[in-house]
């Protein structure tokens, strides 16, 4: 057997431990105490044994758990210190002439280099922007975002990008005033032709920066293009292409033999220039990588099967950054890769008419894109029928005209007077047809949300689909497949007839969802704050996300903003449903009182207690009773109007939403004690600076023994009721990795 082919025996089996290794990080329970100079000692006898397996196993295990403990420490450690200064330089376009700033801060001050934060900075300077430094006066917490199911991995992504903690800026010393070539671009561009309709487009295909309006978002969702506006490996090859195509045939024709023979690593050299222009985001940064391994390995001459050039990806990913496993972003890179390489096997081109290459590539896309409908279910929880037609038609406008028009006008942008834009007028002009399609994508809504899948189904479902597409001899394929959907369906099914009350986790706010079916009642709409609404952040999704096609309901307690939220734009999604509220609110709206006795096969009661509706005690509560359980909401109620709700007799309840989120002028002892709830939830903020819930209602109900869920702690909760039981639904207690649930307990 030659050396060549025992090394690259050896190289596979060290890929598969590396892999193998990180992999594991997701199913530790706990990290636990670590010091890895023993197992590095022990490395070189593995490799010496020629144990390559074993070996990728330790080194990885040895990299991830490290990296995950210094995390952890570092964060402890900066979190210890209340309030703090930090030097730092801000390392993410910042949208300029915001009153409230979200800005990426990487840290520079001992021990925390390299690592980054991210921070709230209100009343922000106007002139703020990527690359300038700063010392800065923090007040921080931990990562630790509102948690509901189908919302973005925020916490774990943190381990994986390196943040540390939240912030918020209270003092700040600019340091080094002058900004990043990419944010001077962005600015530049935003005030020449900020205005046109393409430009969220345009900046978003060259500079990666996306301000992108909800429906925009929704209309990339639906038509499954998310890839084209991502500056990553999609972006970084298209430009490697080009560059390396033309520089062969000026190579060719202006006799350039050095020139042709060093195409590659011209067209890498300004890959990297692009991306740093783009700001290095982790997905560009992968695709640079990974191409940079690809021009290596054609330098040296190195020939690999397809299997293994995705493992030595792979592994060189995860070598370099073993938390990346956490991401994504990271997963959707390394299975799109696994799956073009996968077809390239499987399906070569061996016909060189165009009409052969034309069938070849339809064929291509179309099974590329209903494989890769698999990890979008897996992650995103829906599947997006348009993908197939929005790839035919956009792929090969954007790769063919769009992007490399924006190259150029990039090129000319950067070399000529900055007074010039008609190249831009004509990159508006071409980014037209995508903007409108995602615009009608998004109206038509054609997005099928399959919340209800787990992970086994999934899997069985592309476990068919590989069966399908590739046709193996000797399986039985038709048999086999047919099997292997049924899990995938039967698991996308619910009990419609099932009423469920959900506790959205909107942060320091309220909102609570009565559903049954596809229909709902809404009791409140999560907080609104400066620029930032928590309704279109959270709740709405949330409704999308467990399938609420009809809002019958939207009941507004009172009059506070962490409780009205963005209700019209709520109303607008949903515009058949009933407003009501004690307040005026400018629209159509009915008293409190008008909520029906019954909705669905619920019976149903709202009511105010308190006599000045421009108070807390004016909320409006909520009564809700199914098969003999009952809930009570009181929105921010204090002990005065409990008293007064005691005197009405509306019963007992089996369920508490404690009023004012857990605040002590609420939930009093006499109110709770003839109560007798079984158990109380709250909704509050992580960590929040009011204190809720507050140690003197903890005590309350710790001395009536009555048991408390916070959705700061548990994140979002739902309550499902049956005649005879409740089930009780935490999300944190689902979160992935495993380790990472039992660190969000607070």
């Amino acid at each position: 057997m030659s050396s060549h082919y025992l090394l690259l025996i050896y190289m596979n089996a060290f890929c598969c431990g590396l892999i193998a290794g990180c992999l594991s990080l997701l199913f530790w329970p706990q990290i636990p105490p670590f010091n890895g100079l023993w197992a590095l000692l022990c490395l070189p006898v593995l490799l010496y044994t020629r144990c390559w397996f074993a070996a990728g196993l330790l080194l990885s295990l040895v990299s991830a758990l490290a990296a995950v403990q210094q995390h952890q420490s570092l964060s402890q450690q900066l979190l210890r210190t209340q309030p703090l200064w930090l030097q730092g330089q801000i390392s993410a376009m910042v949208q300029p002439g915001r009153d409230y700033s979200r800005v990426q801060f990487r840290l520079d001050t001992a021990p925390y280099q390299g690592y980054s934060l991210r921070l709230g900075w209100a009343q922000a300077p106007e002139l703020l922007g990527q690359g300038q430094r700063w010392q800065l006066k923090l007040k921080c917490k931990p990562v630790r975002p509102p948690a509901n199911p189908g919302s973005a991995p925020v916490e774990a992504n943190a381990y994986a990008v390196g943040v540390l903690a939240s912030c918020q800026v209270s003092q700040g010393l600019l340091l080094q005033p002058e900004l990043a070539q990419r944010q001077r671009l962005y600015n530049s561009w935003l005030a020449r032709f900020g205005e046109r309709p393409g430009f969220a487009l345009i900046s978003a295909l060259t500079l990666g920066e996306r301000p992108f309006s909800s429906e925009l978002w929704l209309g990339l969702q639906a038509s499954a293009l998310g890839h084209l506006i991502s500056i990553s490996g999609f972006h970084i090859g298209l430009l490697f292409g080009w560059v390396a195509a033309l520089s062969r045939w000026l190579g060719r024709r202006c006799g350039w033999a050095f020139l042709h023979q060093h195409a590659p690593w011209l067209a890498l050299a300004v890959a990297c220039y692009y991306s740093l222009l783009a700001g290095l985001a982790i997905p560009t940064l992968r695709a640079l990588l990974a191409l940079a391994l690809g021009v290596l390995l054609w330098a040296n001459r190195q020939r690999l099967s397809y299997l293994q050039v995705w493992l030595l990806l792979a592994a060189s990913l995860l070598l370099l950054q073993p938390l990346w496993v956490l991401s994504i972003s990271f997963w959707l890179t390394v299975l799109a890769v696994g799956l073009l390489l996968l077809l390239l096997w499987r399906y070569p081109l061996r016909e060189q008419g165009f009409r052969a290459k034309l069938l070849w590539g339809l064929r291509f896309q179309l099974l590329m894109t209903v494989l890769m409908a698999v990890p979008t279910l897996l992650f995103f929880h829906g599947v997006a029928p348009l993908a197939l037609l929005s790839n035919l038609l956009f792929v090969p406008w954007c790769s063919l005209v769009l992007i490399p028009w924006l190259f150029l006008a990039v090129l000319i942008d950067l070399i000529s007077p900055a007074s010039w834009l008609w190249h831009w007028q004509l990159a508006d002009w071409l980014a037209r047809p995508l903007l409108q399609w995602l615009l009608w994508s998004a109206d038509a809504e054609h997005w099928w949300l399959l919340p209800a899948q787990t992970a086994a189904s999934v899997l069985a479902l592309f476990a068919a689909l590989v069966l399908l597409a590739f046709g193996w001899r000797r399986v039985p394929l038709v048999p086999l497949t047919a099997l292997l959907f049924v899990p995938a369906f039967s698991a996308g099914r619910f009990d419609s007839s099932q009423v469920r009350l959900h506790l959205i986790d909107v942060g320091q706010g309220t909102a609570l969802l009565l559903q049954q079916g596809r229909r709902g009642l809404l009791y409140d709409a999560g907080p609104r704050y400066g620029d930032f609404s928590a309704t279109e952040a959270y709740v709405m999704p949330y409704l999308q996300y467990q399938g609420i096609s009809q809002l019958d309901y939207l009941l507004l307690s009172h009059a506070d903003a962490d409780h009205t939220g963005d209700y019209r734009k709520l109303l607008q999604s949903y515009p058949h449903t009933a407003l009501l509220a004690d307040f005026a609110t400018g629209l159509t709206q009915q008293p409190c009182s008008s909520l029906p006795p019954f909705w669905r096969q619920a019976r149903l009661r709202s009511e105010r207690f308190g006599l000045d509706t421009s108070s807390n005690d004016g909320s409006c509560w909520l009564q809700l009773s199914w098969a003999g359980w009952t809930f009570l909401a009181s929105g921010d109620s204090g002990q005065a109007a409990e008293l007064r709700y005691l005197q009405h007799n509306w019963g007992k309840a089996d369920f508490l939403l404690l009023g004012h989120h857990g605040s002590n002028s609420s939930s009093g002892l006499e109110f709770l004690q003839q109560l007798s709830p079984l158990m109380a939830l709250n909704s509050a903020g992580a960590l929040n600076s009011y204190g809720h819930p507050h140690a003197d209602v903890q005590a309350r109900l710790a001395l009536l023994q009555i048991p408390l869920l916070d959705t700061g702690q548990q994140g979002a909760i739902e309550l499902r009721f049956r005649a005879a039981e409740v089930e009780i639904w935490l999300y944190r207690q689902r979160l992935w990795p495993l380790w990472l649930r039992n660190s969000a307990a607070l």
